[in-house]
């Protein structure tokens, strides 16, 4: 909503992944401005640049170790901006690491206000006087990871990217995935790359006995 609303950011779409899930047609839909969003040459489509936020749990109370080569595999990555996240009580943006620390910006610590309009304006407030860094042992296992892609071509390497980062896990379960398809073809109605709709998903007319079934057969793991 305040990328949408906001006038100086033009041609951009964020898309906020639910289910720990990324779903590719929605991200076409969202982002395609092509005029029917007929196939044409990826080089000439009209497509909006996109932010990927995915929200994922990395354990129980704290952090499970067997996702830190991941987690460092996802912040290589050229497509990453960074992990929104913290310690417990305190909240952190995680833009690298190095070696088993992870490299942190605190939203917290104020700056003098910066006047962008004159031609000279400091850039003292835009870095840090030393490194902020913190053992990946500390950091809260919620959080929130970004990606960017400013073209179609951009997405699809991205896919392809995070998806050999995500297989470096050792747990069986990834942290999240890329699927074909839309959120609604797997049971879920709208979704929350949809400005104007509401964020959760709800299940349509008639999937409820189908995801009773699925329920009672399927096995649900807490990662």
């Amino acid at each position: 909503k305040a990328v949408a609303e906001a006038s100086v950011v033009q041609n951009l779409a964020v898309y906020v992944a639910q289910d720990c899930t990324v779903y590719k047609e929605d991200v076409v839909h969202l982002c395609d401005l092509s005029p029917g969003r007929s196939p044409a040459d990826p080089s000439n489509q009209a497509w909006k640049s996109l932010i990927i936020l995915v929200p994922v749990r990395l354990g129980g109370e704290a952090l499970n170790p067997s996702y830190i080569d991941c987690v460092k595999n996802i912040l290589k990555l050229d497509c990453c901006i960074g992990i929104i996240g913290g310690k417990p009580k305190h909240s952190l943006y995680f833009i690298g690491f190095q070696d088993e620390q992870l490299l942190y910006l605190d939203p917290h610590f104020c700056q003098p206000v910066v006047d962008v309009a004159q031609a000279d304006f400091s850039l003292e407030s835009f870095h840090c006087s030393s490194p902020k860094k913190m053992p990946f042992s500390r950091m809260d296992p919620s959080c929130t990871i970004g990606f960017y892609a400013k073209s179609k071509k951009d997405f699809e390497s991205l896919c392809s990217d995070v998806s050999r980062a995500l297989s470096s896990s050792k747990e069986k379960y990834p942290i999240f995935t890329f699927v074909e398809g839309q959120g609604q073809d797997y049971g879920l109605q709208g979704h929350s790359s949809n400005h104007s709709g509401p964020s959760a998903h709800i299940l349509p007319p008639g999937t409820l006995s189908r995801s009773n079934n699925r329920r009672s057969s399927e096995e649900f793991v807490f990662l």
